[in-house]
């Protein structure tokens, strides 16, 4: 049975505040309603959070500004509420770290259904992966050289990217590296952009493996939590100058 998803809602407006309180409490998900930022930011060291609501429109700071906060220092989900529905305001608040961007008014019933969605992938991804089965075949990383090779086969030219992704899964062969941490070790940032960037960056290293050494890369996807390589893998030592 997964764990209950503690919710902070950030609202200024009372009654709506009040409302979806009541209702989520009813329905079995605990919220803590704070009216502003500053309040926001009191309640967070006293309670541990899976999921932040986060209006925009707060009197003292941009609800985005709080998102952008969350996203670089806590593991919530965050969502945006807000009365603003063009396509820069969306980009706006994926670009500040949102999970998902709601248009007011919200219906309880479906910020419910998405605090549920949400509250459960980040409980998937805090759970710890069971190792992959490691597949045959000793993979080799020339930092130096930044070269991957298979056992006696032509090394393969590796990218800055690929490089640091390949050393960040090396280091635990077999065991999922969540997403989060890769996000931030290859692009100091976890927002919408970043995870399609590192999608993309795993497509095509796949495919640069299959096609210059006709070998799939054991490059594992692990569902709801991150990448793993599932093969025998070393790095290259180098000598301290």
């Amino acid at each position: 049975m997964s764990a209950a998803i503690n919710v902070i809602l950030v609202e200024d407006d009372p009654d709506l505040r009040e409302s979806v309180v009541e209702w989520m409490e009813l329905h079995g998900i605990p919220v803590c309603a704070v009216r502003n930022a500053a309040e926001f930011y009191q309640a967070l060291p006293n309670r541990q959070f899976q999921v932040a609501v986060i209006d925009v429109g707060l009197p003292d700071q941009e609800g985005y500004v709080l998102a952008e906060y969350a996203r670089a220092n806590t593991a919530m989900g965050i969502i945006i509420l807000t009365a603003r529905s063009t396509i820069d305001d969306k980009l706006r608040g994926y670009q500040a770290g949102a999970d998902v961007f709601m248009v007011k008014p919200v219906d309880c019933r479906e910020l419910a259904a998405v605090i549920h969605s949400l509250g459960a992938r980040l409980q998937a991804a805090a759970a710890p992966a069971a190792p992959a089965p490691l597949t045959g075949g000793h993979w080799h990383i020339s930092p130096t050289l930044w070269e991957l090779r298979l056992d006696d086969a032509p090394a393969v030219t590796l990218s800055q990217k690929e490089l640091q992704l390949l050393e960040l899964l090396a280091a635990q062969p077999g065991s999922a590296v969540p997403k989060r941490s890769i996000l931030a070790r290859l692009y100091q940032r976890d927002d919408y952009s970043s995870s399609r960037s590192l999608d993309t960056l795993v497509r095509r290293l796949r495919a640069k493996i299959l096609r210059q050494l006709g070998q799939e890369l054991p490059l594992r996807t692990v569902h709801a939590v991150g990448y793993c390589f599932a093969a025998d893998i070393s790095v290259e030592q180098t000598e301290p100058v």
